[in-house]
């Protein structure tokens, strides 16, 4: 760099952050933290939901398909095959 660019460059005075807004940025962002925590908890309850759903009609299906099954062997039984 040129001499005068660096003089000028040194006689700048230091940075200082800004205590108002870094506060309001970290609240913002603990916010969009906080609502995002919440729709994933509100997720991985649904999920929950879902699979819990999903197995009781497995569940029933499987109960069905045995009913079905030992209908027609006690129809069988019944009127016999001939």
């Amino acid at each position: 760099m040129s001499e005068p660019l660096t003089r000028l460059l040194t006689e700048l005075p230091m940075a200082e952050p800004d205590a108002t807004r870094a506060e309001r940025t970290r609240m913002k962002c603990r916010e969009v933290l906080a609502r995002e925590a919440a729709r994933a908890s509100a997720s991985r309850d649904h999920a929950s939901l879902s699979r819990s759903v999903q197995v009781w009609q497995l569940l029933m299906a499987v109960l069905g398909v045995a009913y079905l099954a030992e209908f027609i062997v006690q129809a069988f039984g019944v009127y016999g095959a001939h």
